[in-house]
This record gives structure tokens, C-alpha cells and sequence, in this order.
């Protein structure tokens, strides 16, 4: 048995779930096992076995290895180099330094291609919306802000959430002004960013 602690197995799986808002019985029916199989799991007072830790790992968008060992092969980091402050000035960390490292959210954050025109400046053609892979049923908690927006009649828009003349439904502005009022969200997934394709670097099998 795993010694309970900040790093075994337990705890990494309690605080995934609880980053996805998921309840012990909610998560043990995905897996399919009884609503109290994922307590014991969580306290460290067993191992499940492995097709059970690889569906978990599934559901909760990481990896088995991660789940086990709390280490992951395709770990990704990003350097925090410096700080934007008040009045906008820039400040770069200074020369020897040690730069900040954080770990992108692996399997929680996707990209897609913006492929039209009509949306630039803010989201450019060719450039890559950094979004989240979790979906959220509480679209009132993201007001203001732009989203993958999934109606009730299962159409997918990017656009701006607006509050709507019936709180239960939104109206959706889209980049070029027009609105789409008293529109019926499902979910959403939040856009995080946007990147340039300058970002990235070519596969070795891509012309």
C-alpha cells in the first residue's frame, strides 16, 4: 500500500477529480465500479488495478504514469520570464535569474485553427485558440468572456457570452457585432489564449 501524502496516488486522484467538480459516485459510475469504490482509493488504502487506473487517467484527461507515479513522459513547461506591471511596464527577469517553470494542463488544454478572416484582429487567421477540454455546465460563471459555446440543439459557436432579457438563456456576440439573442447553452469550454502559428515547429513529416 501507497504511505498517504501530497504525493501518492490518493491524493493526485482526489485532486484531479476535484479540479473536473466530479463526486466520488460520479466518477466510480464512469468507471464503472460501485459509488464507494473511489473513497478507498483516494484515502490510499488500495491500488486499483490497472485497466481501472488507465480509465480514470482517461476520464480525468491525464495519464496512468502520472496517476502512479505522479511523473509524466510528454510533460510540457513553459518559462515565466518576466512580469507586466502597473502602467504596463514591462520587467524582465534580470540576467542569471532563474526563470519560473509551469506545467501546461496536460489533457485539459486543446488548440484549434481559426480558419476564417472574419475574425481578426482579436483571433487572426492561422492562429491556434488555446481552449479547455473540460466542459462547463455554468455558463453564467463565464460572462463576458469568449467560449466554445454548445447550444442545446447541439450547434458549437465561438462567441462571447451575454446576458439575455431570460436568465435562463444568453445572448452570444459573434466578432463582426452581430448577437444571437436568447440563445440555449448546453456548455461551454472556455478559450484560455491565442497563439501564433510562430509558436510551434513543424512536424518532420510536414512539407
Amino acid at each position: 500500500m501507497q504511505l498517504p501524502g501530497m504525493g501518492s496516488f490518493g491524493n493526485r486522484l482526489r485532486t484531479l477529480r476535484l479540479a473536473m467538480d466530479m463526486s466520488q459516485a460520479e466518477l466510480a459510475r464512469l468507471i464503472g465500479r460501485h459509488q464507494t469504490a473511489i473513497g478507498p482509493y483516494e484515502r490510499d488504502e488500495y491500488m486499483p488495478a490497472r485497466d481501472i487506473v488507465a480509465k480514470l487517467a482517461d476520464i480525468l484527461g491525464t495519464t496512468p504514469e502520472y496517476l502512479i507515479f505522479g511523473r509524466s513522459p510528454h510533460r510540457t513547461e513553459l518559462q515565466v520570464v518576466g512580469t507586466i506591471g502597473p502602467g504596463s511596464v514591462v520587467h524582465e527577469a534580470e540576467s542569471g535569474q532563474k526563470a519560473n517553470l509551469l506545467n501546461l494542463r496536460e489533457g485539459q488544454i486543446a488548440l484549434f485553427e481559426v480558419n476564417d478572416n472574419s475574425m481578426a484582429p482579436l483571433f487572426p487567421y492561422g492562429h491556434l485558440l488555446v481552449v479547455s477540454t473540460i466542459a462547463d455546465a455554468r455558463p453564467q460563471n463565464f460572462l463576458g468572456r469568449y467560449a466554445l459555446l454548445t447550444l442545446q440543439d447541439g450547434r458549437t459557436f465561438l462567441r462571447r457570452l451575454l446576458p439575455s432579457r431570460d436568465r435562463d438563456h444568453f445572448d452570444l456576440a459573434a466578432l463582426d457585432g452581430t448577437i444571437m439573442t436568447g440563445a440555449a447553452v448546453a456548455s461551454l469550454r472556455s478559450v484560455l489564449g491565442v497563439l501564433s502559428p510562430e509558436a510551434f515547429t513543424r512536424g518532420e513529416n510536414e512539407q
